[in-house]
Formats: C-alpha cells, sequence, structure tokens
C-alpha cells in the first residue's frame, strides 16, 4: 500500500509539473497563431495619428520659434485653435490667450536682453494671475495651473522652441519678482 502511495504522489508531481510547463508556454512560435507583422509606427506616425484623432492637439512643428501667426494676435495659429475649441467661456479664453502671448513672447525674447526678458516674466506674471482670477480654484483639467502648463507645453513643442524658452528661464536667474496687484487680465 505504501507503494501505491509513493506512485500516486510521484504521479500528482509529474502531472502538476506538466500542467506547469503547459502554462508557461512550452510551444514553439511556429506553433502560434500568425501574429501581425507589422513594424510598430514611427513617433512621427504615432503622433499623427493622435492629432488626426483628436487625443492630442494639432500642433505647428515647424523650424520657426515663432510659427505662423495669420491673424497677428500674438499667439501661434495652431495654439490659437486649441484655446478657441478648448475654452468657450469669453473671460477664460480671454484669459489664456493672454497667458499664450505671454508664453510666445518668452520663447522668442532674446535671452541675452535682461530688461526685455525681465518684461516678457511681468507679462508672464500678470497673465498667471488673470489665470487665477478667472478660473475655479480646485483641481482638474482647468485649474490655472494646469492651463498653464499646458499653454508651456504645446508653446515649446519642439527642441528649438523649448531650448529658447529655457535660454530665457535662464536669463532671469538671480533675479527677483513681486505678485501683480490688481485686475492683470487684459
Amino acid at each position: 500500500m505504501t507503494m501505491r502511495w509513493t506512485e500516486f504522489i510521484r504521479l500528482l508531481g509529474c502531472t502538476a509539473m506538466a500542467v506547469t510547463l503547459a502554462a508557461c508556454g512550452g510551444r514553439d512560435n511556429n506553433d502560434a497563431p500568425a501574429q501581425s507583422q507589422a513594424a510598430p509606427p514611427t513617433a512621427e506616425a504615432a503622433i499623427a495619428q493622435l492629432e488626426n484623432s483628436g487625443a492630442i492637439p494639432k500642433l505647428d512643428r515647424s523650424a520657426s520659434l515663432a510659427g505662423p501667426d495669420a491673424d497677428g494676435n500674438g499667439v501661434r495659429d495652431d495654439i490659437d485653435a486649441y484655446i478657441n475649441g478648448k475654452f468657450t467661456d469669453g473671460k477664460q479664453r480671454k484669459a489664456v490667450l493672454q497667458d499664450a502671448r505671454a508664453m510666445q513672447k518668452a520663447v522668442l525674447v532674446d535671452a541675452t536682453d535682461k530688461v526685455a526678458a525681465k518684461t516678457v516674466s511681468l507679462r508672464l506674471m500678470d497673465s498667471t494671475s488673470c489665470l487665477f482670477s478667472v478660473f475655479p480654484d480646485g483641481a482638474g483639467l482647468t485649474s490655472p495651473e494646469s492651463v498653464s502648463r499646458k499653454i508651456e507645453a504645446i508653446t515649446s513643442n519642439t527642441k528649438s522652441r523649448l531650448k529658447a524658452y529655457l535660454a530665457y528661464n535662464k536669463s532671469l536667474d538671480g533675479s527677483v519678482g513681486s505678485l501683480p496687484i490688481g485686475d492683470t487680465c487684459e
């Protein structure tokens, strides 16, 4: 009887090992169903797909720092379209456009001109103050912080624009500022 019990345990152990190996895949790839052999999309193709689906805004990625601004309002046309499509409240839209204008100036300013950089910094502080005055305080996609970060991100969406924005920020090293008082909305 002891021998039968030992054989049963051994058989049970072998069965468990066989099931484990089968669950781990134990087959070669020739037995697997045919998988799509398409190469993964390039970064450009993936971005285009996301833009076309509306998941991300369609942005100008030209070599120009300024980008197109057909209406001359100081905001790139692609960012203008994003703002007009995203913000339906008039006061909020104006505040976001003001922030986008200030961010555009930060990208375009001559970072070696400390006075010009400080002037842009004051415009950015005004626009940030305006955002906080017209957007409800709280978390979410329309908090003033997230709106400002989004405008910053889409404005500095190319390597050259990001480098210019970082140079502007570096030019302000060691400078101080104060929060604006009163209504800073244009």
